[in-house]
């Protein structure tokens, strides 16, 4: 690494010496886990697609160097990825996890999913937010083989963000802000824009917290007070979700009726639980 690809590595003390880290790197290329894996002080064992079982390039290298596959059926993934790393870290693991779920397309750092965070909350070990810059240069996406000499690559580990500092509010707002933490640090250790966006709409292989189970769906109704009409809405939603959680009001109306009365409408967004069926 040292040599092809010109690797420097800074930040190595703030990797635990001993007992369970979350490494959670940002995803430029594909060879981001071959250099963090060489480039850290103790093993680290990323979960991976088990497609990778299947292609002659990656089936013996990657299990060689920790990768660990999950099949990504669609409906189980995300719970056994969630569970093996958890096995993972209970057993003194260094686990491998990028926020973003897959890698850049267009150079920003991507909005990070909490799966990250709900792992860390989950089992006490702390993340250890890592910074990679010049790997897109080595293997941009679509290059099959990393390209030898078009370094430097740089792997830089920052301070351990441990979830026991974070006490206050509900689980969700506790883990939304770690989440937030761990992708500030990042984006202080490289040279990428941020994007409030995420990288792709395919699910990363550990999703956890609010937005692995819940979408936003917007619901209107009509009422003969605002309490009224909002009422309608969830009930709305919950007719065809699982759940429904009052995101923002998007809209309030009212008008007088020919009766004398007056109708209010609201457009509420909710954070919905999907159940099946189609909404009305």
């Amino acid at each position: 690494m040292r040599l092809l690809y010109r690797a420097e590595v800074s930040g190595i003390d703030h990797v635990p010496t001993e007992g369970p880290a979350i490494i959670s790197p940002n995803h430029r290329s594909f060879f981001d886990s071959p250099l963090v894996m060489t480039m850290s002080p103790r093993p680290v064992i990323f979960l991976g697609k088990a497609e990778y079982m299947d292609s002659r390039k990656t089936k013996y290298l990657f299990p060689a160097i920790g990768m660990v596959p999950i099949k990504r059926d669609a409906k189980k993934a995300s719970m056994a990825a969630l569970e093996t790393a958890a096995e993972l870290l209970r057993a003194g693991q260094l686990v491998g996890i990028y926020p973003e779920g897959t890698r850049t397309r267009d150079g920003y750092l991507h909005r990070g999913h909490s799966g990250v965070a709900h792992l860390a909350a989950m089992t006490g070990a702390p993340i250890i937010p890592v910074g990679i810059t010049g790997t897109d240069r080595v293997q941009p996406i679509g290059v099959s083989v990393p390209r030898p000499f078009r370094g430097p690559v740089r792997v830089r580990f920052g301070e351990p963000i441990q979830p026991a500092n974070y006490r206050y509010g509900g689980s969700r707002k506790r883990r939304q802000q770690m989440l937030d933490d761990v992708m500030a640090a990042i984006a202080a250790m490289t040279d990428q824009q941020r994007s409030d966006e995420y990288s792709s709409d395919e699910p990363p292989l550990i999703r956890g917290g609010s937005e692995s189970v819940y979408l936003i769906s917007t619901h209107r109704a009509n009422g003969l007070s605002w309490r009224h009409a909002a009422e309608r809405a969830v009930d709305d939603a919950c007719n065809h979700y699982d759940d429904a959680r009052v995101g923002e009001v998007h809209r309030l109306r009212c008008r007088i009726l020919p009766t004398g009365q007056i109708e209010f409408t609201t457009e509420m967004k909710l954070s919905t639980k999907f159940r099946g069926g189609s909404p009305a």
